[in-house]
């Protein structure tokens, strides 16, 4: 999915010196609500480049030189599909590069194979990829593979040439990667789960559309499928799921409202959830490991996304309305320390897209779909002068303190995330596990995609790191 102007075609090709030129003050235009209700989301990029550029409230920052990427600390890879179709590993610095796989290719007698969705595993560093392969015919099969990044080679788990998995979610304790598939003519998604060391998948839930959570520890899910209860009555719901020794649904009482993936707190204690209070009006609320509400963390209009904070203390959420697929609004805070007495933060952050929690818990990163016009003074602003970009902010959790960082524009696989980043931010991590730097996939020049290593402090600019449309950061 992709930004497009409702007028079509393309954008031109912004420099860096141009967009260097133009980033002050406040950086971009914002679009306004009407703009962006015009921006459609495609499963087509049709757009063309523009250079990652820092910004922030301080001005343009340092250059980054080749001799502080060798010296800076390094923590944790980067997993990323490149250029040709696989998958490879990478430290922060272009250091430690490992080729996953070896085997993908855009065409030979017929047959086109590629990876896709790499996924961390936070237990061991294990990594879970999705193999497609299109035949001559065009027909497609799928398969799941774990590798570890010093061992060859990958091992299937899963394969199908009826169920294609598009989302990977590795258990807590590594063993297990739960997937999201689908089928051609079906409209359900099925939940599933394949053991890392392989064998037969288990058939968990199907509904859609379907999304879940996994608990910090034990086989136990807690999913949300079928949306909104006044969009689909009777069809939604929310339950607990148990996998141990056999699968076992607890359904809740709640009535879900707009929402997508729930939430637990990192010591499984509690829950996040959104439903109905019983006089028509969304909540978000605080549950305990049963489901059962305890208290309303705040009123919502709309739709609501969520998220505990990795080391528990803080959430974060966004509400706002869905303009054309996804939800763009308010980020704001709930202070969880005392989860008797919860206190809200606000944020400044407003047309908010999505957001990513660092490893600390202490501040989240959000993005902010910006217009970038390069017409000259008086010249009317158009499709052929504007160009879509999502600039990159952190907030502080205490104190809902902003600041802006870097504006790039996405590749495709990257914006692909965003209407479902609450869930995509259960199973995968853009931050380095240090909580210092990010990695976001950017449109590098005209011919080129890539990943840009920023660091969460401001203070020098994002520093191209592979070629590459997609890379996610190792828990550890």
């Amino acid at each position: 999915m992709a930004w497009e102007l409702e007028a079509g075609g393309t954008v031109p090709y912004a420099s860096l010196a141009t967009l260097m030129k133009h980033s002050e003050a406040s950086c971009y235009n914002r679009p306004t609500s009407s703009e962006l209700g015009n921006l459609m989301w495609r499963w087509l990029l049709p757009i063309a480049a523009v250079a990652l550029v820092g910004c922030s409230e301080r001005g343009l920052r340092l250059p980054q030189s080749p001799l502080l990427a060798a010296l800076e600390r390094k923590s944790g890879l980067i997993a990323y599909v490149g250029p040709d179709g696989n998958v490879y590993t990478i430290d922060q610095g272009g250091g430690n590069q490992s080729m996953i796989t070896d085997d993908a290719h855009p065409a030979q007698e017929g047959v086109r194979r590629f990876y896709d969705f790499p996924t961390w595993s936070a237990a061991d560093n294990r990594l879970a990829f999705v193999g497609f392969e299109v035949d001559q015919e065009g027909r497609t099969s799928a398969g799941i593979f774990t590798a570890e990044p010093e061992a060859q080679p990958p091992v299937e788990v899963y394969s199908s040439e009826e169920h294609l998995p598009f989302y990977l979610y590795w258990s807590p304790d590594g063993e297990w990667v739960s997937f999201l598939s689908s089928s051609l003519g079906s409209n359900s998604m099925a939940m599933q789960l394949a053991s890392a060391e392989g064998g037969e998948a288990a058939l968990i839930d199907t509904g859609r559309p379907f999304y879940w959570a996994w608990a910090p520890e034990g086989m136990q899910v807690l999913a949300h499928v079928g949306g909104s209860s006044a969009v689909n009555p009777g069809a939604a719901r929310i339950s607990f799921l148990e996998m141990d020794p056999f699968v076992r649904a607890i359904g809740l009482s709640l009535e879900p409202t707009n929402f997508q993936a729930p939430a637990y707190s990192p010591d499984g204690e509690y829950v996040l959830l959104a439903g109905d209070s019983g006089d028509g009006q969304p909540q978000l609320v605080l549950a305990d490991s049963s489901g059962e509400v305890l208290r309303s963390l705040a009123d919502y209009d709309g739709s609501i996304a969520f998220s505990w904070a990795p080391r528990g203390g803080y959430a974060a959420y966004l509400s706002g309305d869905m303009s054309r697929q996804a939800l763009i609004g308010d980020l704001a805070f709930v202070d969880l320390r005392r989860p008797a007495e919860p206190q809200q933060i606000k944020t400044d952050a407003d047309r908010v897209l999505g957001f990513f929690w660092a490893p600390d818990g202490k501040k989240v990163a959000y993005f902010v779909p910006v217009l970038f016009s390069d017409a000259a003074e008086g010249e009317e602003q158009t499709a052929e002068n504007t160009q879509f970009l999502l600039e990159l902010h952190i907030a502080e959790a205490r104190n809902g303190i902003t600041r802006r960082i870097a504006a790039f524009q996405p590749t495709q696989t990257f914006l692909n995330i965003f209407p479902f980043f609450d869930q995509y931010q259960r199973s995968v991590t853009i931050w380095s596990p240090d909580s210092n730097y990010l990695v976001v996939s950017a449109v590098a020049s005209p011919e080129q995609q890539g990943l840009f290593v920023v660091p969460a402090s401001g203070d020098y600019e994002p520093r191209f790191l592979a070629e590459g449309n997609v890379g996610f950061w190792s828990w550890k």
